[in-house]
């Protein structure tokens, strides 16, 4: 991400791309750069969006209107790393798994000084205690980075620059999967 974003400043960016793998499965990958104006604080972005990760079940219903259920249940408030397996039904017509583990840090004296706050997510390949039903369910694996960072504008004002990157994979599987649901879930 740091090679991504190297020549960008911290203005509004977007880049999204669409693919195919070669093995069937469908990627759609991200990068954003978007300024957060009027946040002064990175600890309080920082903050924000730690109860957003931990309260993630909510809040992916609530942003898309698809129900989404939290299938384990120890995720703690204010933890560094939380699991996350999740199952969503799509329009009432196809099944999203996701198992998901996520890592976050604060520094409040980051990369030159400044503030600086991180948010990593990864995919769980295996796992004994909540296996895949892959023949119920679509596999969704997602790969996300978010930074968050203080900056100053040209005038010398303080905000937050939040950088995120993100892979999201939907496995090849015999589930057929109408159109309609394809955008709603890529």
């Amino acid at each position: 991400m740091l090679q991504r974003q190297q020549f960008l400043s911290t203005a509004d960016f977007c880049d999204r791309k669409r693919s195919v793998a070669t093995n069937g499965d469908m990627v759609s990958m991200h990068f954003e750069i978007t300024p957060l104006h009027e946040a002064r604080s990175v600890k309080a972005i920082f903050d924000a969006l730690q109860t957003f990760v931990y309260n993630i079940e909510i809040s992916i219903s609530e942003a898309v209107g698809d129900i989404t259920v939290r299938e384990n249940d120890d995720a703690k408030p204010d933890s560094p790393v939380a699991q996350h397996r999740l199952h969503t039904l799509i329009q009432n017509v196809v099944q999203i798994e996701a198992n998901n583990v996520a890592f976050a840090a604060y520094d409040p004296a980051g990369q030159g000084g400044r503030e600086l706050g991180l948010s990593v997510c990864d995919a769980v390949d295996e796992d004994d205690l909540f296996p895949y039903r892959l023949l119920e369910r679509m596999r969704q694996d997602m790969t996300m980075i978010i930074q968050l960072e203080s900056s100053e504008d040209e005038s010398g004002m303080p905000f937050v620059a939040l950088t995120r990157w993100w892979c999201l994979r939907i496995r090849k599987s015999g589930i057929y999967v109408p159109p309609f649901a394809v955008e709603r879930i890529i």
